[in-house]
């Protein structure tokens, strides 16, 4: 082809340019769950975000973990309590929906949800291996409540072990909700699965 330049290596490197691809490209997230009286951040609902902007608040501290003297503890990121959350949540990504009711969060569910946007590229290699690992962290404590004795140990250097409570409150929360609504049905409440 006569007259253009001849394509050559670029001097930027393959996992440079993906990183770069990351920062700049804007996709629909919505990131959402019910936390005690409603304190998850809001930050990520119905907004378009870089994948570092979708990363970073899955890092972030959510500010939700106090010890015995009502100090904060830091370290309690967002993704965990997407992960082991006992109430409702959503996570959007474009047109994907992962959604969840009560005692039904899973840090699979957040799994495939970081996988998807990292396999759209949107999360660097780097990114997606650390939510992979912070995934694995909060599979150790799996319930929401036991997150400020896992930071403690963690800090203390002590050893975890997953508490009795973590294998159940999924299913006490599920019986709790059935136990309201047959309740409500009883007093002649209609319930209506809006799909």
């Amino acid at each position: 082809m006569e007259g253009y330049p001849t394509p050559s290596h670029s001097p930027i490197s393959k996992e440079r340019r993906d990183e770069i691809v990351a920062k700049e490209r804007r996709a629909f997230v919505s990131i959402y769950c019910k936390v005690f009286t409603d304190s998850f951040s809001n930050e990520m609902v119905g907004k378009l975000a870089t994948g570092t902007e979708i990363f970073n608040f899955l890092m972030k501290d959510a500010g939700q973990s106090f010890d015995e003297n009502g100090e904060l503890i830091p370290g309690d990121i967002n993704l965990w309590y997407l992960g082991c959350n006992e109430k409702f949540g959503c996570l959007i990504y474009k047109d994907f929906v992962f959604s969840w009711d009560f005692g039904e969060s899973s840090f699979d569910r957040v799994e495939a949800f970081c996988y998807l946007i990292y396999s759209d590229g949107m999360f660097t290699r780097e990114q997606f291996e650390t939510l992979m690992e912070k995934i694995q962290d909060g599979r150790l404590f799996d319930n929401m409540y036991d997150i400020p004795a896992y930071l403690k140990a963690k800090r203390e250097g002590k050893p975890w072990v997953k508490t009795k409570e973590a294998y159940e409150f999924r299913q006490k929360m599920k019986s709790f909700v059935g136990r309201v609504k047959e309740h409500l049905e009883a007093e002649g409440f209609m319930f209506i699965d809006p799909v």
